[in-house]
């Protein structure tokens, strides 16, 4: 056993550590002088955590766990810090990212059969309406929260219809979200991970058999269709692909839109680019990304000694990649700590969708149309974008979000009508 140590204290495993967001500028002295560096786990942690993990914070390395799923186990340990970051390790095991091997490969192809550009392009017009009317709403307030009026509704609505959820039924997908991935109670409602679990099966369980007598043009039939046609997924399986989908596609468009908004706040110069030139917008969207990822982290569980980045790792550890200090590596970016968005996709690697592998998230496209579309209307809709009060922060080491942000909104003027 190669002796564990830290060259200076962590606190990874504190939410305190991110009370503000990600800790940046530790995670540079991680870089720099223990990019696989041992984390001691705090003596209150549970005992299937201890007794801690590596962190994992240079690019090159992440991309090297994320691409290595045999000696880098999503199921073994679950996909989290700790196994119980967003529910039991039984609950993570039930969803496709929990999953290894033949078992993630089979329930991965189906949705791939399922989850269409087509299906995802088809979302496209009644989106851009759907942001239009949220704008203009807030727009006719004069003031509203950018988490509960703008982000949360979008990215509610737009994974309710890629899945076939009934409108009445969509606030439940949020209380669940909420549960599965957000620590802090006054955001999940005092609902545990498990418990979600539990009521969205026997929801999403419901769902399946009403459209085996009634198909619709939903992934809910799709996923039917094809496990009826021989795909082989069980009711639980089909269950877990929908929490997944519903909840991390929820959750981290929402993040990415708040965030993205704040940071633009932040950086005035780069918002008025966007505002001269929309055509930037989808090059914005991946510096955004970049900048900040909805998550923190992804855990892996060794299967096997390994060697990474020059350390040696015992069979059974477990390793954790820091998606936000790889997206800042400046061995894989030039001027990591400067937002730019006019920096393009090619120069602008980033782990926002995890570092590849066949983990990689499988609504990046979805994703990045749906941030599109939101930061194009919203621009030019408006004139101004104020934030009037604090920004409170999710409790989370896991999520990168916001609890509320209330916002001001001016119109776009309007030209004038030309002379007669």
């Amino acid at each position: 056993m190669p002796e564990r140590f830290s060259p200076f204290e962590t606190h990874l495993g504190d939410l305190d550590t991110f009370a503000d967001g990600p800790p940046h500028e530790l995670f540079r002295r991680m870089r720099d002088e223990a990019p696989v560096m041992w984390t001691a786990a705090p003596a209150d942690w549970p005992e299937i955590d201890q007794p801690g993990f590596w962190s994992v914070t240079r690019a090159a390395d992440v991309t090297t766990v994320s691409k290595d799923p045999e000696t880098f186990s999503s199921w073994r340990g679950g996909f989290t810090m700790r196994a119980a970051e967003v529910g039991s390790l039984d609950v993570q095991r039930s969803v496709m990212i929990g999953k290894d091997g033949a078992e993630h490969a089979r329930m991965r192809g189906t949705v791939n059969r399922a989850f269409t550009p087509w299906r995802v392009r088809s979302l496209g017009a009644g989106m851009r309406e759907r942001v239009a009317g949220l704008v203009d709403a807030a727009l006719e307030r004069g003031r509203c929260d950018l988490v509960h009026d703008l982000a949360g509704p979008l990215a509610n609505a737009t994974v309710a219809d890629l899945i076939g959820v009934p409108e009445a039924d969509r606030p439940q997908l949020d209380r669940w979200t909420d549960a599965f991935l957000n620590a802090d109670d006054a955001v999940a409602g005092g609902m545990r991970g498990d418990e979600a679990l539990a009521a969205s099966a026997q929801y999403l369980m419901g769902l399946l058999l009403e459209r085996e007598q009634h198909p619709a043009d939903d992934l809910i039939t799709a996923l039917g269709v094809a496990a009826g046609e021989g795909e082989g997924l069980s009711r639980e399986e089909q269950v877990g692909i929908f929490s997944q989908l519903f909840a991390a596609g929820i959750d981290s468009t929402k993040g990415t839109i708040a965030s993205g908004v704040l940071t633009l706040l932040e950086h005035p110069d780069q918002l008025r680019l966007l505002r001269d030139d929309p055509s930037l917008v989808p090059q914005a969207i991946e510096e955004l990304l970049r900048w900040r990822p909805a998550f923190t982290h992804q855990r892996r569980t060794t299967t096997r000694p390994v060697t990474l980045g020059g350390v040696e790792i015992p069979e059974g550890d477990s390793v954790v990649m820091w998606l936000p200090s790889a997206s800042r590596d400046p061995r894989a970016i030039e001027r990591p700590d400067v937002f730019d968005v006019t920096r393009g996709a090619k120069r602008c690697p980033h782990q926002a969708f995890g570092g590849g592998g066949r983990h990689f998230c499988l609504g990046a496209g979805l994703a990045r149309m749906e941030l599109t579309v939101f930061f194009e209307e919203l621009l030019a809709r408006t004139e101004e974008i104020r934030l009037v009060g604090d920004a409170v922060r999710i409790r989370s080491c896991f999520v990168d979000g916001y609890v509320r942000a209330p916002l001001e909104l001016v119109p776009a003027r309007r030209p004038a009508a030309a002379a007669a």
